[in-house]
């Protein structure tokens, strides 16, 4: 993990050099190897070592989440799946500020990523998952997010995360899980 503190660069002055609305004053960068792979119907962690932590440098600021991740959606081509950011309290998933409801609103569900593999899909397909989010959480104590997962129950199929469910074709891949935490002034 990666840390770059940019409120503490200053001007030859003494001032900081960043303190404008907008500005990043940190950036965390959580990148793992780690492969997991889920066939679930309830929004599941495909693993704890997709988290990231960051501690605000004021309770005011705001977190930016941005998740990067290819994956291999071995699924039947009209099976959706939905990704979800969250942050972990106490061990617990809890809701982020840029999700306005953690409930559901008929069947729909609170989602930041939803999609369904192509037709045709196999098992060296890759399926680039990108979204960004925020959360406020008006504490300087540590804060720790990361995703959960779920497919759709009337279809089948696994997800899986940084790999190829295929390991002997030139198509086959693996790479990392990234998730970039930057607190930024509000």
């Amino acid at each position: 993990m990666s840390i770059v503190k940019t409120n503490q660069i200053q001007r030859v002055d003494g001032q900081p050099l960043l303190n404008t609305t907008g500005s990043i004053i940190q950036t965390v960068v959580m990148s793992t190897d780690t492969k997991a792979s889920l066939n679930v119907t309830s929004f599941t962690e495909a693993s704890s070592a997709y988290r990231v932590q960051i501690t605000p440098t004021h309770a005011d600021n705001r977190i930016h989440l941005s998740y990067h991740m290819m994956t291999n959606t071995a699924q039947a081509s009209n099976t959706l799946f939905m990704l979800r950011a969250v942050k972990y309290t106490s061990g617990s998933a809890a809701s982020i500020t840029s999700r306005s409801t953690w409930s559901s609103a008929g069947s729909r569900y609170p989602a930041d990523f939803c999609c369904r593999p192509s037709n045709g899909q196999d098992a060296n397909d890759q399926t680039p998952i990108y979204w960004e989010c925020f959360d406020d959480p008006g504490s300087t104590a540590q804060q720790t997010y990361g995703f959960t997962y779920r497919r759709e129950s009337g279809g089948s199929g696994s997800i899986y995360f940084g790999y190829s469910v295929n390991n002997n074709s030139i198509y086959a891949f693996h790479t990392n899980v990234m998730i970039i935490a930057r607190e930024v002034v509000r």
